[in-house]
């Protein structure tokens, strides 16, 4: 691996250096080497994508070890010059050995490569031959549950999506997950992972430039618990938001903020740090071997989980009350939920989805999307609201697993045809017209999404203005919010 790392940067230089022996770029292509306000960083482009800059794992902060475990992030110190060719680990998962339709038929939703505390890095993918300058930007936060998930993802590589638009820039992040980002320990109840999130939208403000995206056009995006990430960071930040606007898939902010006070305390007792004060506990924690907390807590029946906390400062209890008191960032948000989340959830069955399962995700989503899409629109905030409901055997091998929790990413991200076969003519239409509504957004969210045929308009409970995509052989069409609502408690 080290070696093939090594010659895609040989023969990326040797490019880059042969086009600058001429004065200028290769038919207008953009450097591989870019001046980060931590030290330079050097991508590459590959085969599958030749007209994309990719950089993998460049640190936004310093390792969390040690004595920096739970805690908040410290950013990246300078550190000279960096060969970013391969994607870090992902950070501590935790494990299990449940089954589930992404285990048994779609492993591609699931992270793909190791796993380590060291794991705070960003990947960036741009335009090799930008149409454009200042470039809008995504801030992509992958979901997991807040158990797990990470950046290096098979279905969530936007790097097929940027070779065919040459139009936007992606930055996909890792961020600490379960005890190791959600603490909530005594001596530390602010949620490190949250934090971890907020640094990376400060590294991107910072350095985005030099990869060809505006700092002034930024997106942040994300999906299940991302989407909850995306949620919660309105209400975190609503004087300081640095991004222009907010795209949640599947997730609410209202879904998160569960975590028990108690929990961290309940832990350290499992792992030989009980009875201690809060910073002897925290302390003791810390220096327990990473490996030994993953599997108490995947596998020791301890009773704790740890989740976004409500500490008052990244994440709340209190979410209709703030909107009703505008401490909220007043942005423009494309938020929705797929017409078969529950499939993704509870116990597997090979057969089909049960009930409960489907009642599960109309608990977890469904019902969570549709509460924050009514407050939003009762207090003046701006959004676009869809339902998924594409059903495609390339991305759902079985008919029952339909537009399950996920199912949408794919699409989005460029990768539907990858895995399981090519798509059909049906599904790329669907996949033009995601791509060209969320970049649409992403350029100027002040405006109605367009792909210049298709306009979405901003919603209003009042009339047909719920877009379904992929429903009933229609790439997109308006309809009532009572398609989903009829089944909440609004």
């Amino acid at each position: 691996m080290k070696l093939l790392q090594e010659l895609v940067l040989g023969l990326s230089l040797v490019c880059e250096a042969a086009c600058r022996s001429h004065g200028s770029t290769c038919e207008g292509s953009q450097p591989l080497t870019v001046k980060t306000k931590t030290g330079l960083v050097t991508g590459f482009v590959n085969e599958t994508a030749p007209d994309v800059r990719q950089w993998l794992g460049i640190p936004y902060a310093e390792p969390p070890l040690g004595s920096l475990r739970f805690l908040p992030p410290k950013p990246k110190k300078h550190f000279g010059h960096i060969k970013a060719l391969a994607y870090e680990p992902s950070c501590m998962q935790q494990l299990s050995n449940s089954q589930s339709v992404y285990t048994e038929y779609m492993p591609q939703f699931l992270i793909n490569g190791g796993q380590s505390e060291d794991c705070l890095y960003v990947n960036v993918y741009a335009p090799l031959k930008p149409v454009a300058k200042d470039l809008p930007v995504f801030v992509y936060i992958p979901g997991g549950g807040f158990t797990g998930g990470g950046a290096d993802s098979l279905y969530k590589i936007p790097d097929k999506w940027i070779q065919r638009s040459q139009t936007h820039v992606v930055v996909i992040m890792n961020y600490r997950v379960n005890i190791f980002g959600f603490p909530n320990a005594a001596a530390q109840p602010l949620n490190a992972g949250l934090l971890d999130q907020r640094l990376v939208v400060e590294w991107v403000r910072d350095n985005v430039a030099v990869f060809g995206g505006s700092p002034h056009k930024i997106t942040l995006w994300g999906q299940s618990a991302g989407a909850s990430s995306v949620g919660i960071y309105g209400y975190a930040y609503p004087k300081d938001p640095i991004v222009t606007g907010l795209i949640a898939d599947s997730g609410a902010a209202g879904v998160a903020a569960g975590g028990s006070a108690t929990a961290f305390s309940t832990f350290a007792g499992f792992v030989g740090c009980g009875n201690l004060g809060p910073e002897e506990e925290l302390a003791c924690v810390q220096r327990v071997d990473a490996k030994e907390i993953q599997q108490k807590l995947s596998f020791g029946n301890t009773g704790a989980s740890f989740s976004p906390a409500a500490d008052g400062v990244t994440a709340f209890s209190n979410y209709t009350e703030r909107i009703a008191e505008g401490l909220i960032a007043d942005l423009p948000m494309i938020t929705g939920s797929n017409a078969n989340e529950g499939a993704g959830f509870g116990t597997f069955d090979p057969n089909g989805m049960s009930p409960g399962q489907y009642q599960t995700g109309l608990n977890a989503i469904t019902c969570p999307v549709a509460r924050e899409v009514s407050n939003r629109e009762k207090y003046g905030q701006v959004t676009y609201r869809y339902l998924y409901g594409g059903n495609f055997s390339n991305i759902s091998p079985r008919p029952w697993i339909g537009a399950t929790h996920s199912a949408e990413l794919p699409i989005l991200f460029g990768t539907h045809y990858e895995y399981r076969g090519n798509s059909t003519e049906f599904e790329w239409e669907v996949a033009d017209l995601m791509q060209a509504l969320w970049l649409s957004f992403a350029r100027n969210p002040s405006k109605r999404p367009t792909d210049g045929s298709f306009e979405w308009p901003r919603y209003d409970s009042k009339t047909d203005t719920l877009v379904e995509f992929a429903i009933d052989d229609v790439a997109a069409h308006l309809a009532s919010h009572e398609v989903v609502d009829s089944e909440c408690s609004i």
